[in-house]
């Protein structure tokens, strides 16, 4: 094998394992959601699944939904499913050329039902998740922090 092949599998199999670890920040962790007030929502759980991450709800915090067990104001296939285990982002992949970027999401606001495409961006412990209808720019930033 000469220097020049050898050259291009280590490259790629470095790129592969950078964009395959790059997931794996988010994949099985734990973080809080906050509301408009700052006040905590829920815990959500992310997992990875071939490269797209998605993430469930694993305990409701707000007190406003403590009696509440499905998701009564979402439309279509999440219409009265149940809140706790309840996929609220799915599709979500990390960015190839910066690892803390993820892009492409989709997701689900319980509160309202409505859906929305999604981005994220890691610092540390901080989670900055930007929902939108259409183009970014008219969009909703919430602050997501580890657990």
């Amino acid at each position: 094998m000469n220097t020049l092949t050898k050259s291009l599998l280590l490259t790629a199999g470095l790129a592969f394992g950078f964009s395959a670890s790059a997931a794996d920040q988010l994949n099985n962790t734990k973080w809080t959601t906050y509301n408009d007030n700052g006040s905590p929502d829920a815990v959500i759980q992310f997992s990875d699944n071939d490269g797209k991450l998605s993430a469930k709800i694993v305990q409701v915090l707000d007190p406003r939904a403590a009696t509440k067990s499905v998701c009564d104001t979402c439309k279509g296939k999440f219409n009265n499913k149940p809140l706790i285990g309840g996929t609220v982002l799915w599709d979500l992949k990390a960015d190839p050329k910066n690892p803390n970027k993820y892009a492409g999401g989709k997701g689900i606001e319980p509160e309202t039902g409505m859906t929305f495409s999604g981005k994220a961006e890691l610092n540390g412990n901080t989670l900055k998740l930007r929902g939108y209808k259409g183009i970014s720019l008219l969009g909703k930033t919430r602050i997501l922090k580890r657990r």
